[in-house]
């Protein structure tokens, strides 16, 4: 089969989940195109669906859902009836409506899901000075329900099989950017000092068109603070203050104690 992952992986964890499903399913003899929709340019190309015979989508969850602009490229999408399996990578913190609000925009893109998963994966703001939560994930088991992961997608995309999420009581409302005061306000990264080569890539690769490179600060109405510009600068000079007692508050909010978070899985829901 000829199948593409289409995935937004802003600091690698995506990234690292969709290469090794790829190198799973290439194993088993198939074709497969990979596709980081990280940019603005790499989401406004036309596609054609009926070029690949399957899909597999693979989204970071920011807030319990897919980042903003994935929700808006999903909408622009028409599937034209082919399969597709979907994944998502999160920090341990909770993944609320992520499944419902992806399988219901890919099936009214015309999509027919057909298994779903989730990861873990060291949070996106690990980034920041005082922040550490799943840091050394995805391990060695996560990799294995990866493994078994895209194992399942071939076999159900070869196959007839039987896959819904119940929408019964779920209600799609789009979540608009914009910006963030009080403690999520401290998550805007910035370039306060000199030493930097002016190559704009943290400019260019910003999913949003958010980040001036010349001021060395995000436009917070649009900034989703993904985290992209500080993982991808070459001169490390982009970055999040100290954020440790934040962290404390944030892990007592929701009960992420250390035990907690080693005993969260990565699953796949059937």
């Amino acid at each position: 089969m000829n199948i593409a992952i289409f995935y937004f992986s802003a600091t690698g964890i995506t990234e690292t989940i969709s290469n090794h499903i790829a190198a799973i399913l290439q194993a088993e003899g198939h074709s497969i195109k990979l596709r980081n929709i990280i940019t603005p340019d790499s989401r406004q190309c036309h596609f054609d669906f009926l070029k690949y015979d399957a899909y597999i989508f693979g989204f970071p969850v920011f807030g319990g859902r897919p980042p903003s602009v994935v929700e808006e490229w999903m909408k622009t999408l028409n599937g034209k009836n082919r399969k597709c399996s979907m994944f998502f990578t999160y920090g341990a913190r909770d993944l609320e409506l992520v499944h419902q609000i992806t399988y219901y925009l890919l099936t009214q893109a015309h999509f027919q899901v057909v298994l779903s998963a989730e990861f873990i994966g060291k949070h996106s703001f690990n980034l920041a000075k005082g922040w550490s939560l799943a840091e050394n994930r995805p391990n060695q088991l996560d990799f294995e329900v990866a493994t078994e992961f895209a194992l399942q997608s071939l076999t159900r995309f070869q196959k007839e099989s039987e896959f819904s999420i119940n929408l019964s009581e779920f209600t799609y409302k789009p979540k608009k950017t914009r910006e963030l005061h009080g403690f999520w306000a401290n998550f805007y990264p910035s370039r306060d000092i000199d030493d930097c080569s002016m190559c704009y890539l943290c400019e260019k690769e910003c999913p949003v068109k958010a980040f001036d490179a010349f001021s060395g600060k995000p436009n917070r109405k649009r900034c989703i603070q993904c985290m992209h510009c500080i993982s991808i600068c070459p001169d490390k000079v982009i970055h999040i203050g100290n954020v440790s007692k934040l962290f404390e508050k944030f892990k007592n909010r929701f009960g992420l104690t250390e035990e907690v978070v080693k005993r969260k899985r990565s699953k796949i829901i059937f």
